[in-house]
C-alpha cells in the first residue's frame, strides 16, 4: 500500500501545481479588473458628454441652416459685423476708482 500512497501525493501535487497557478493569477486580476471597470466607465461617462454636445452643435448647424436672425446674431457677436444702413456708436466707460477709506 505503500506505492499506493506515493501515487495519491503525487496525483496531490500535480494537481496543485496545475490549479495553484492559475488561482494566484484570479486573485492578482481582480485590481486589474476593477481598474479597467472604473476607466470603462469613466469613458461611458465622456461619451455621454460627446453625445451631448455633438447634438448642440447639430442643432446650431441646423440653426445656422434655416434662420437668418441667426445668423445675423452670429455675425453680430462674433464677428463684430454691422447690418447696411446701421450705425454704430463705440462707447467708453471710464473707469472710476473705488473711493478709499481713510482709518
Amino acid at each position: 500500500m505503500h506505492w499506493v500512497n506515493r501515487i495519491l501525493l503525487a496525483g496531490l501535487v500535480a494537481a496543485l501545481v496545475a490549479w495553484g497557478p492559475k488561482q494566484l493569477e484570479l486573485a492578482a486580476g481582480t485590481d486589474e479588473l476593477d481598474r479597467v471597470e472604473r476607466e470603462r466607465d469613466e469613458l461611458a461617462g465622456a461619451n455621454a458628454a460627446l453625445r451631448d454636445e455633438i447634438g448642440a452643435l447639430q442643432a446650431e448647424v441646423r440653426a445656422l441652416k434655416t434662420d437668418p436672425a441667426e445668423v445675423a446674431r452670429i455675425a453680430r457677436e462674433d464677428l463684430n459685423l454691422v447690418g447696411v444702413g446701421e450705425v454704430v456708436f463705440e462707447v467708453e466707460r471710464s473707469r472710476s476708482k473705488a473711493p478709499v477709506e481713510s482709518p
